[in-house]
């Protein structure tokens, strides 16, 4: 789903690459992370978290903001984290 936000539109890319690096970091992928994501108040199924990742459908920012809330708290405190999407611009 987008979220009609054209400032998000531009980021959005940079975003999937922020999430994807940290995903590698945590030695995860997006599906390993999805329940999680649930817990956060994410909507998206497995599958289209997924496929939101891997660029094959749009990442609304809130969704990023979700999963990169999930990653990070599976990578080492003291290690490079994954920006929000407010952090991305």
């Amino acid at each position: 789903m987008a979220d009609g936000d054209p400032a998000w539109t531009l980021l959005e890319s940079r975003g999937r690459r922020e999430l994807q690096q940290g995903l590698d970091r945590a030695g995860l992928d997006a599906d390993a992370v999805w329940v999680d994501y649930l817990t956060l108040g994410g909507a998206l199924s497995a599958d289209e978290l997924v496929a939101a990742v891997a660029g094959r459908r749009t990442l609304a920012r809130r969704d990023h903001d979700l999963l990169a809330h999930a990653v990070n708290e599976r990578l080492p405190a003291d290690g490079s984290r994954v920006p929000y999407s407010d952090q991305l611009g």
